[in-house]
């Protein structure tokens, strides 16, 4: 086959075009700081990055949602330890009013300290953090109302922190503060030693039992004062276990995101170093290339008679 100057002109047009197009993808390279700018560069990695973001935009869902959690979850302690205080106050005054030989003056203050310390309980059962009360599972409104009527739900918003993996943000005020009990419940105490206890019901038998000189009644609210607090205790635990899960989560999910912004980066972030070597090779190969094009194409039939 024989060569022709046509084709000799053609092959290195080709050769400058690819060179150019080299050099033009190394330029965007160095200009966006990526090594792939569009799927076409290199689809396989290209690929892999997507799925890299998709990742990473699941890693900083989760991280956010531990963050909104964990807060939720600081409040709730908050709340439960300002109970927990409130029932030692309950259990103090119980076992004072034991004896049941009190005058009037204590008996009534007695009365009005506890009716005091109900009304706190309830007002803390209704705590709250921006529209969302903790106490009141999935409804918005004030769980309680000033009598100790409890009109939230008994479940308790979930948050995912990892696929498939949920954490509790709250506490049931139902089951917490009257014992899973109905509402209509509310005025009657918990049996000595029972679980769960119905702790407004508690403080309600107490005040009538320290009104009516009933020194069993206040020895039942004694005990009865003593598992409520064992019961807030509870809630505290299972609120700090939570804490810390959600802090190991934490932990993990942000050193699994270095991992993988780090990959994301080893693809596509440009090493400036190796492309400037790079880019010099290809500059000075397609000079070289483009002056010896240059020259083949002033030959002309007279130079082949000579």
């Amino acid at each position: 086959m024989r060569v022709t100057p046509g084709m000799t002109a053609e092959n290195a047009l080709y050769n400058l075009q690819k060179g150019r197009s080299s050099i033009d993808t190394l330029q965007e390279q160095v200009s966006s700081g990526f090594n792939i700018n569009r799927p076409s560069d290199d689809p396989l990695s290209a690929r892999q990055l997507l799925d890299l973001q998709e990742q990473i935009a699941a890693g900083e869902q989760y991280s956010s949602n531990i963050t909104k959690a964990d807060l939720l979850l600081d409040v709730t302690s908050t709340a439960l330890t300002s109970m927990s205080g409130l029932l030692q106050q309950v259990k103090k005054i119980a076992g004072d009013m034991v004896s049941g030989t009190q005058d009037p003056t204590t008996v009534s203050g007695a009365v009005t300290n506890l009716t005091q310390l109900k009304s706190q309980l309830i007002d803390m059962g209704n705590t709250r953090l921006g529209d969302q009360y903790v106490f009141a599972g999935f409804k918005n409104t004030p769980p309680f109302d000033t009598l100790g009527n409890f009109s939230g739900t008994d479940d308790v918003v979930n948050v995912e922190i990892a696929p498939g993996s949920n954490v509790p943000t709250g506490v049931s005020g139902g089951k917490l503060l009257l014992g899973g009990t109905p509402p209509a419940a509310v005025g009657s105490g918990a049996t000595a030693g029972t679980s769960p206890v119905n702790i407004l019901g508690t403080i309600d038998a107490l005040i009538t039992a320290i009104g009516a000189n009933d020194k069993a009644g206040i020895a039942d609210g004694v005990k009865n004062a003593a598992a409520a607090a064992q019961q807030v205790s509870t809630a505290i635990s299972d609120v700090a276990g939570r804490q810390v899960r959600l802090d190991n989560m934490k932990t993990m999910i942000a050193n699994n995101q270095n991992t993988l912004k780090n990959i994301y980066g080893d693809i596509q972030n440009v090493d400036y170093a190796k492309i400037g070597v790079l880019l010099s090779q290809k500059t000075t190969a397609f000079n070289a290339a483009l002056s010896a094009t240059a020259k083949l194409s002033q030959l002309s039939l007279l130079d082949y008679m000579r």
